[in-house]
């Protein structure tokens, strides 16, 4: 039995991800995963390449709404699919799939409308985990939004840097930490990216101990929301703050 392949092509500027084989409520758990590695290296935009996709189990396609969104939330890049069989395009037609996400005729036409979208504005800085990070962080974070004119931001994405900041020194390993700050239509996005696996938690804090579980909290109540995308070697933790008007 033939399986989905799911090859991505190209990770930068424009993550390219070509689909062949039958698409069903199991191999959409291998989509999700390709998908999700495309975005971990922070696009300008992802081109999904369906002309060699079969579907199996039509309700498998609203794995493509629910990545348009995710990826819409962070890193705030624009999805597109296109080149869809006449079959599949009708069905997504018919699930209203193609409302959420672009659907354009060939993988041309796709690339040429994200390559469109204006860049977003981005920072970039390896850090070395060591306690000095998450003040370079906070440097770094503020002169950006001093930059782009997002003063009010300021404060926020200082508590919020540096709690992601911190907990990937604290559990990066040694290794380094990229940190990296972008400026998106309706939103400011910041991330890091680590080496270590492991998913953050969010832990209710225990009073007795008065240790742990602050962190996280504190980044649940000021962005508009945050989370964790693995990588081939690590992970991103990244979260959002709202722009003004």
């Amino acid at each position: 039995m033939s399986r989905l392949a799911c090859v991505v092509e190209s990770s930068r500027p424009v993550a390219l991800v070509r689909l062949t084989g039958p698409l069903d409520l199991g191999s959409s758990v291998e989509l999700r995963t390709a998908l999700q590695k495309a975005l971990a290296e922070q696009p300008s935009g992802v081109v999904i390449d369906l002309a060699g996709l079969t579907v199996e189990e039509d309700i498998a396609l609203t794995a493509f709404s629910a990545f348009a969104r995710t990826a819409a939330a962070w890193p705030g890049c624009p999805v597109v699919l296109c080149a869809p069989p006449a079959e599949v395009n009708a069905t997504l037609d018919r699930l209203a799939i193609s409302r959420a996400v672009p659907v354009l005729p060939d993988r041309s036409q796709a690339l040429a409308a994200v390559r469109a979208v204006p860049a977003p504005r981005r920072y970039n800085q390896r850090l070395s985990s060591t306690p000095a990070a998450p003040a370079i962080a906070r440097h770094a974070v503020s002169a950006a939004c001093l930059a782009w004119r997002v003063p009010y931001l300021v404060a926020d994405a200082e508590a919020v840097v540096t709690e992601l900041v911190s907990n990937g020194v604290r559990h990066a390993g040694g290794g380094d930490l990229q940190f990296q700050v972008v400026l998106g239509g309706r939103f400011l996005h910041v991330s890091v990216r680590d080496s270590n696996h492991e998913r953050p938690r969010r832990l209710i804090p225990d009073p007795e101990i008065e240790q742990g579980g602050w962190g996280l909290m504190l980044v649940e109540a000021i962005a508009a929301g945050w989370g964790s995308t693995p990588t081939a070697d690590g992970k991103v933790v990244w979260a959002t703050l709202r722009l003004a008007g």
